[in-house]
């Protein structure tokens, strides 16, 4: 266990390396985005437009992995590995096959999707978000073939090069929006994102192809057996899918707002994405193979150990991120995007969602920890279960309380799903997994807590008397620099002196525990 807990913290911290690496180029390439539309109607056309297949691509993207990396795991270890092998190739092609589907039927009914996603959208503008509603349809494929070669390539422990991938995708974006957003507006934006995901693909092809896996390829599909692969896929793809749907419904209340709020929730939802697929999505990255070769051999107690572990570094690494996008948004805000047509209106939109949405960001990342481990153990009915909970609680909520909080309803209601589905899912680990010491959890958290409410007042004390977000980039840089740095060394000094584990493991004197 020590072996494979290094190993994980290892490729945690190189995968967090790349994905901080994809993270700054694209928020360069956001930075660009909000200097030449900053919150106008032209960008809020471009991202009712996109919702859909940036939605699916998501879901097909993340979602196979979940499918995949499990299923490569057991042909490995299936005696009989040619014929298992060419199980999981079908199961790529059944996956190629729904993402075609999903394609032609954007573009047959692109009209029809854009009405009923933004009801209260100018029917002057539908003309320009049905055609980058069709185009933008092919990276649905684009995904299929890019989450297959990247889950095979994490199953086989291989996590750079996939890692590297948003990297060159994100370039791509940028050079197409600084040479050609004049002349063509947001369809550069458009046109660089389908080249760019397009590049995504062959970069992750490559290592995939010197695995030699295409001698266990057929192409011959069992229809009698396809719902072994269908319902498996499209119960991930549910799971998968309610992040995309809390989007969904964010822009259907907030196309009847005025011009400008769409976009701010995009940024917003940008710099709160920011800390989780970075921290969270590397360490769930790296944890997932393990967890899956763990639960393949039904070495359950493994399992549970990694997602214990899992579970108790995502905290310490949400709680500091949610202290900081809560005391200081304005001035995240202002420091990534107030430029060029991103104005001081702007930056109070944008600021204002991004305070509440950061109230969500623990159960942000408990998600990402915890529902791996479940596909890793294939429980998928409590995953399903939390799903339905939550998007409910999320219209509903929002159906209530929109109309009197506005945007900001949008956001709160986000917050409280996260936060209801990561619990429903720690409620369960007990019948699903393995014991859950009740005990020890409950130490941990009043530990957890006293630790983010000390940092919490560095953090206030330091955002009353020093941050100022009317001030110019370099001065708020070094200030918000300073406020980070001070609240996660108060933050950790806490921990440590409340002998908080994981804390303690981060110096090089401290054995890692398996407990």
């Amino acid at each position: 266990m020590a072996n494979s807990t290094e190993t994980v913290r290892r490729a945690t911290i190189g995968i967090a390396l790349l994905v901080l690496t994809s993270k700054v180029i694209g928020f360069l390439r956001e930075a660009v985005i909000a200097y030449r539309f900053g919150t106008g109607r032209e960008y809020d056309i471009y991202l009712i437009a996109i919702s859909i297949p940036i939605a699916l691509y998501s879901l097909f993207s993340y979602s196979m992995s979940n499918i995949f990396i499990p299923a490569y795991a057991r042909a490995v270890a299936d005696p009989d590995k040619e014929s298992a092998l060419g199980k999981v190739w079908n199961e790529f092609i059944w996956s190629l096959i729904l993402a075609v589907v999903a394609m032609a039927a954007i573009i047959a009914f692109a009209p029809h999707i854009i009405s009923a996603i933004a009801p209260g959208l100018d029917r002057a503008f539908l003309p320009e978000a049905v055609l980058i509603i069709r185009i933008s349809s092919v990276i649905i494929i684009f995904a299929a073939l890019e989450s297959f070669f990247r889950s095979i390539l994490n199953a086989e422990k291989k996590f750079y090069i996939p890692a590297s991938g948003p990297i060159f995708a994100n370039l791509i974006i940028i050079t197409f929006i600084l040479s050609l957003s004049s002349d063509l507006s947001t369809r550069a934006i458009l046109y660089g994102m389908v080249c760019g995901f397009a590049v995504q693909v062959l970069i992750n092809y490559g290592p995939f192809h010197r695995l030699g896996l295409w001698k266990y390829f057929s192409a011959r599909l069992n229809l009698k057996k396809c719902g072994g692969f269908f319902i498996p896929a499209v119960a991930v793809l549910i799971v998968e899918g309610s992040a995309q749907v809390y989007s969904l419904v964010d822009r259907y209340f907030a196309s009847a707002m005025d011009p400008g709020i769409i976009s701010a929730l995009g940024y917003s939802y940008i710099l709160i994405q920011l800390p989780a697929s970075i921290f969270a999505y590397a360490l769930s990255t790296a944890l997932f193979p393990y967890m899956s070769d763990a639960f393949a051999g039904h070495d359950d107690r493994r399992g549970s150990q990694l997602l214990s572990r899992g579970l108790k570094i995502s905290l310490l690494m949400a709680i500091p991120a949610t202290i900081l996008f809560w005391v200081f948004s304005d001035a995240i805000v202002a420091l990534f995007f107030r430029r060029g047509a991103f104005d001081s209106v702007s930056v109070d939109y944008t600021a204002a969602v991004l305070k509440y949405q950061a109230l969500g960001l623990t159960g942000h990342f408990l998600l990402w920890i915890l529902t791996r481990a479940y596909y890793a153990a294939g429980r998928m009915r409590l995953l399903l279960g939390q799903v339905v909970i939550a998007i409910s609680a999320k219209i509903i909520i929002s159906a209530v309380i929109v109309e009197r909080l506005g945007y900001i309803g949008l956001a709160l209601t986000s917050s409280i799903s996260f936060t209801l589905a990561s619990l429903i899912l720690i409620i369960g680990i007990p019948f699903t997994m393995g014991n859950l010491d009740i005990k020890k959890a409950a130490t941990y958290f009043i530990k957890l807590a006293i630790s983010g409410a000390g940092a919490w007042c560095i953090a206030w004390y330091i955002g009353a008397t020093m941050i100022d977000g009317a001030m110019t980039f370099w001065p708020l840089l070094g200030d918000m620099i300073i406020a980070a740095g001070a609240t996660l060394v108060g933050f950790l000094l806490i921990g440590y002196g409340l002998k908080l584990d994981e804390i303690r493991n981060l110096w090089p004197d401290k054995k890692v525990s398996d407990d």
